[in-house]
């Protein structure tokens, strides 16, 4: 069974990661949803810390979908 506070803190970091490289509010959540979704596929037990391997992946996310010139 998954922890949801653990599944909330990995969408939160992602979400923040990507608003800091830039992404409005609406693309961030996307973003994090992306990257949860990811995560759990590759298999939580596998990272020695979900939630920053999350702000990792939201971050180049966000590099690789927010529009040049908007990046922070």
């Amino acid at each position: 069974m998954m922890d949801a506070e653990l599944l909330e803190g990995m969408r939160a970091a992602a979400s923040r990661a990507a608003a800091g490289m830039g992404a409005d509010a609406r693309l961030a959540e996307r973003i994090a949803q992306d990257v949860v979704v990811r995560i759990i596929a590759e298999g939580i037990p596998q990272l020695p810390d979900p939630v920053a391997h999350a702000a990792a992946l939201g971050a180049g996310e966000a590099v690789a979908r927010v529009p040049r010139g908007r990046a922070a």
